[in-house]
């Protein structure tokens, strides 16, 4: 039994070398970010004028002296419309991804990266309404899809805190909900199944790169 525990000991420090070891080889960075966002499409734009991302994920720092970083990500994008008091159409994308940076040359302590990125995306429109005791209820999705977007920009940093510009290309096919497409159908309209959306959008975020 003794040696049956020393061996599972030994074998768990040796795992616990292996992991540290790795580590030591490739650094980890945790970075997040939150910005603002504005479609580029000026009818989707007239109705949903600005809105605000966040992104979260650990950065990989790879190839010659740390030049190269692979970031898996998470994040949320978020627009709102006021339809009138109390009643709000939201847009809401979850994101889930990578984006590759590249140091490309660097002035004293500020760096300057180009960077792309490829993230899958789960759309959600739906309203928010609030009532005077501050309770708030959500509607069934009136559109709802998913599909894959493409960013590319620029990123500069000094120490810790980065600056990054960048236009995103998203083009998803969004399903009505059954329900509506029949009501409008019965109030005289007719709505299509799907519909293709120009999402590209332009965005500007501020963000954080902290050794954990």
């Amino acid at each position: 039994m003794m040696r049956l525990r020393a061996y599972f000991v030994g074998v768990g420090l040796l795992l616990l070398s292996t992991s540290v070891q790795a580590q030591r080889a490739v650094p980890v960075l945790l970075e997040g970010e939150v910005g603002v966002e504005r479609f580029s499409d000026a009818a989707v734009r007239s109705v949903f004028p600005v809105g605000a991302n966040l992104r979260l994920g650990p950065a990989f720092v790879m190839a010659s002296e740390g030049r190269l970083r692979l970031r898996p990500q998470v994040g949320l994008k978020l627009f709102l419309n006021e339809i009138e008091e109390g009643l709000t159409e939201h847009l809401l994308f979850f994101k889930l991804g990578g984006q590759v940076c590249y140091d490309l040359f660097y002035i004293g302590q500020t760096t300057f990266f180009p960077y792309v990125a490829a993230e899958f995306n789960w759309v959600s429109n739906f309203d928010a309404e609030r009532y005077a005791d501050d309770d708030v209820s959500f509607s069934e999705n009136y559109l709802r899809g998913s599909g894959w977007s493409q960013e590319m920009g620029f990123r500069v940093q000094w120490r810790e805190v980065f600056l990054k510009a960048g236009c995103e290309f998203f083009n998803p096919t969004l399903r009505a909900r059954q329900s509506l497409i029949e009501e409008d159908l019965a109030a005289g309209y007719v709505t299509p199944e799907s519909q293709v959306f120009r999402f590209h959008t332009l965005n500007i975020s501020i963000g954080f790169s902290l050794f954990p």
